[in-house]
């Protein structure tokens, strides 16, 4: 599965609104039995350090519990590990257009277990569309 950015209303973050989103897409990918998300995270804590650390050295420092930042941060706490950056992923000042490509793995993805497709949404190849 593939995370697209999401975003919690300024007047409800800090609430939880977040953690519950996320833990709804794990629970739909245990339930699907996919291996796993790829997601893009923007580390929005970067401009206050930018003058004195590359994004590497940022996120480095997040991953080791050196600095918090208020999104990657609290996506490792949910058990995500960073790939590798994102240069001109977007064009936020915050964190001078890069993110972070982040990957949580299913601990319950099973291999031998295919997910059930509902048969109308399946065609035959080279099928009329």
């Amino acid at each position: 599965m593939y995370g697209v950015e999401t975003f919690v209303h300024p007047d409800y973050q800090s609430r939880g609104v977040g953690s519950k989103l996320m833990d709804t897409r794990f629970e739909l990918l245990r339930r699907q039995n996919l291996r796993g998300i790829v997601a893009g995270s923007l580390f929005i804590g970067y401009h206050e350090v930018a003058d004195q650390m590359t994004p590497e050295q940022y996120v480095q420092a997040v991953v080791e519990g050196k600095h918090f930042d208020p999104n990657l941060s609290k996506q490792l706490k949910k058990g995500f590990k960073v790939s590798n950056l994102i240069p001109h992923y977007t064009e936020d000042e915050r964190t001078r257009d890069y993110a972070a490509a982040i990957v949580w793995v299913n601990p319950d993805y099973r291999p031998h277990i295919i997910p059930f497709v509902p048969p109308t949404t399946l065609r035959r190849v080279g099928a009329p569309e």
